[in-house]
């Protein structure tokens, strides 16, 4: 009987196999979508289930009642004291913020090679709140020596080869730590050595959320938890395992009743508790996160089924006097449900084989970095979540085959083989459907457009007295290498600027992008009441030529004590600067030109920017390289050879452009708008294809009705309308209704920005225009090949 199921099902398949492979492709591509989306906020919900005590860690913050806000981290010294009194507690553990410090690694004996890599300072008492699982050396031995290294397995097997060969390596720190002594020198020199290997943590984890993490330092000589200066700053958090008989609230009353609270700053502050994960801040910006990913994936999964199930259950009731001849030859209840069922079990199965490949294929493709935090897509996992969603999508199934089967088996026998007098109904469901489907279309390709020509309004105001041209033909070089000194960067600058298609060469303490040289001028000599905050940039005098910056007074640099402001200082200062006198801790300035506003953040409003002279014998830090028009290339991959050249083989050569900087810069315009171009891509395909296979059955079922129009004097286009009106209607009312949605998205987005694209009357026109041409394409096709058939031949068939 199953054998007969199956023939069945699959010859009724291949009847209608352009509408079922649309079906497949739609169904699986909005699943696979579903799958990534979930991921990601599958991800996030389970932050610090990695931790075997994670019920039992809460994090200690201190707490401002004056101003309602939370201070960010706690000093060393309130863990401290806390241990002295907490009973509810059975370990409190201070751990610092994540920080990136270069190495001198000692890989075997007699070399060693510089890496960047990230570090948290801890307490022996940290393995008893996070049970960090030690696969090479031991705890113990770390927390009784000094200045000891508890390594990840990623770092050891990436710099040595194995866990094993990582244990009493030594790494030595290149420059002073700001916690340290007086007595360390600049260049760093403290040693240490690695202790013990643990096993990668999982990223979601509130001690460094979405962040790698190289290694924990204990018992550092240099660090925050022995500097006199622990007891005026924070620097890191305090995490507490409870006591096995206590809870949050329990611990909260011990620190009430004892009035426990914290001086820092001259200022008191209450100390509260909450589990880890739960503070406030972090936990808000984690959910909204969640619930972006979560609702992009149900929209896109949204489309693929409504696409799926509208012409499953409209093939369903389109066969409805097959039913009734089953039915008067004894087909049961169970017997057409099983019917009914293995039909939409092989679509399911077709889609969830495309699924599982398309997972396979695109392994380590999908892993993003946003910011400073990174998504690393486990494939192992992903399937697991695939095989899940599946198994809930064939029991939906057999849901929709079960309440086909009942309405089925109602239908009279008489009326069934007539076609069901009841079927023009499902047409009412299946058109709601499309309407969905439309609905999430407009979003996705509203807010595609709109990130698209965000970005684009976003790269033209950063440094936008460069056109995108010139901007994609500066070469932009970090030089920040702390094991080269200034006179072998030199030398690299020579010999990039050898190159015979360099036009310029701007060196630069800093990419211009990432910050300012400094941010505060006096405008008094040695008074610190007359501070003014201002963005200061060092600059060589070839700087306003090569950025194309034009001087609107004055003159540029000329002298060692000239200066030159931005007009956006000078329309704040409501006065004219020309001549001022600007002072900072090493010398005096005198403002001689003023240039035009000088653009570096689209997210704050700037305070303004003056200029001074830069000295490029003290400190190399970055390099600009202006390249002849079509050559850009060219000189990249040289600049890249001389790079591989002198650079030690385990730092990585970076080159960019300076249009790479500033999509860097705009991290969440780039990256999200290729990711939402992506959906809005598949809710378009998907969509498209459900309005296709909808025409297609609309036109199969009505062709007797165009013939007999056509004879009574109906033309082709009084058949086009007779169509084409219902996806007019189902167009404009999505459209209605999905517009104003996006509108207030994009009003709340745009208090992001002090710049803004402009999103009025032709935005929306354009993007109503392209969805309509698209669908008008999709259905003509179809309506004109069933207008155009002959009217005899068609009443002949039926």
């Amino acid at each position: 009987m199953i054998l007969h199921y199956l023939t069945l099902a699959i010859r009724n398949l291949l009847k209608y196999r352009t509408q079922n492979v649309i079906s497949i492709i739609g169904l699986a591509v909005g699943l696979f979508s579903f799958c990534v989306c979930l991921y990601c906020s599958r991800y996030i919900e389970s932050t610090n289930h990695c931790f075997d005590n994670y019920k039992r860690i809460v994090q200690i913050n201190m707490y401002d009642p004056g101003t309602g806000n939370y201070f960010s981290g706690t000093p060393a010294p309130l863990c401290e004291d806390m241990r002295t009194w907490a009973k509810e507690v059975e370990a409190l553990s201070f751990v610092t913020y994540p920080r990136q410090y270069t190495f001198d690694v000692e890989v075997k004996p007699g070399k060693t090679l510089p890496y960047e890599l990230r570090r948290m300072e801890t307490d022996s008492l940290y393995a008893r709140i996070f049970t960090p699982r030690i696969l090479a050396g031991s705890w113990q031995t770390a927390s009784h020596t000094p200045n000891a290294l508890v390594m990840s397995r990623a770092t050891a097997v990436r710099i040595f080869g194995s866990e094993s060969e990582a244990i009493g390596k030594t790494c030595t720190l290149n420059r002073r730590l700001f916690t340290s002594p007086s007595g360390t020198p600049a260049d760093g020199g403290i040693v240490y050595t690695v202790q013990a290997v643990m096993d990668d943590t999982p990223q979601n984890n509130s001690l460094y959320f979405m962040e790698t993490m190289d290694m924990l330092v204990l018992n550092d000589s240099d660090g925050l938890l022995q500097s006199d200066q622990r007891h005026e700053m924070t620097g890191g958090n305090t995490y507490a395992l409870l006591a096995p008989h206590a809870d949050v609230r329990q611990l909260k009353g011990e620190i009430a009743q004892r009035g426990f609270g914290w001086n820092l700053y001259g200022r008191d502050y209450e100390v509260q508790v909450f589990p880890i994960g739960q503070f406030p801040d972090e936990r808000k910006q984690l959910s909204i996160i969640s619930w972006i990913t979560s609702s992009m994936g149900m929209l896109i999964l949204l489309v693929g089924l409504l696409n799926f199930f509208h012409f499953l259950i409209g093939s369903y009731f389109n066969r409805t006097k097959e039913f009734s001849v089953m039915k008067v030859n004894g087909c049961s209840g169970s017997q057409l449900f099983a019917l009914l069922f293995i039909q939409s079990l092989l679509v399911v199965l077709a889609a969830s084989l495309l699924v599982l490949w398309g997972i396979e294929v695109t392994d380590g493709r999908m892993d993003y970095s946003l910011f400073s935090m990174s998504m690393v897509f486990s494939k192992s996992l992903l399937m697991c979540h695939a095989a899940q969603y599946i198994g809930l999508l064939v029991l939906l199934c057999a849901g929709i085959c079960l309440v086909a089967t009942l309405r089925i088996r109602r239908i009279s026998v008489q009326d069934g083989l007539n076609g069901g007098r009841r079927r023009r109904r499902s047409h009412r469901g299946r058109n709601f459907m499309l309407g969905v489907q439309f609905f999430v279309c407009w979003l996705f390709v509203a807010l595609s457009a709109a990130l698209y020509l965000q970005s684009e309004k976003t790269s033209g105001t950063l440094l936008h007295t460069l056109s995108m041209q010139e901007k994609a033909s500066i070469l932009s070089i970090p030089l920040d290498y702390s094991f080269l000194n200034n006179a072998d960067k030199q030398s690299l600058v020579d010999r990039f600027k050898s190159h015979a298609a360099v036009q310029d060469v701007l060196l630069a303490d800093i990419n211009y992008l990432y910050g300012s040289s400094g941010n505060l001028m006096m405008t008094e000599k040695d008074n610190p009441d007359s501070w003014l905050e201002v963005n200061v940039m060092a600059v060589p005098r070839n700087f306003f030529s090569f950025m194309n910056i034009s001087l609107e007074q004055g003159h540029g640099l000329e002298a060692s004590t000239d200066l030159v402001a931005d007009r956006t200082l000078q329309q704040r200062l409501q006065k004219d600067v020309m001549g001022m006198p600007l002072y900072n801790s090493q010398r005096s300035y005198t403002v001689s030109g003023i240039c035009e506003p000088f653009q570096t953040d689209t997210y704050t409003k700037s305070q303004g920017y003056v200029f001074i002279p830069y000295d490029a014998s003290d400190y190399i830090g970055h390099c600009y390289l202006k390249c002849r028009s079509g050559q850009e290339q060219e000189v990249r991959t040289w600049v890249e050879q001389v790079l591989r050249e002198t650079l030690p083989e385990s730092v990585p050569v970076r080159v960019g452009t300076l249009l790479d900087d500033i999509h860097d810069r705009q991290p969440l315009e780039y990256t999200l708008k290729n990711i939402v171009l992506f959906f809005a891509i598949v809710s378009i395909l998907i969509t498209l294809l459900g309005v296709y296979s909808s025409i297609t059955l609309d036109t199969e079922r009505r062709q007797k009705e165009v013939a007999i129009r056509k004879v009574n004097g109906a033309g082709v286009p009084q058949i086009m309308l007779l169509f084409a009106r219902l996806y007019i209607v189902l167009l404009a009312v999505s459209a209605l209704l999905s517009f104003p949605l996006v509108w207030f998205l994009l009003q709340q987005w745009k208090r992001m920005y002090i710049v803004f694209f402009d999103h009025g009357f032709l935005f929306w026109t354009s993007i109503f225009v392209l969805v309509a041409v698209v669908t008008a394409l999709t259905v003509v096709f179809r309506i004109l090949r069933t207008a155009r058939q002959n009217p005899a031949e068609v009443i002949k068939r039926e």
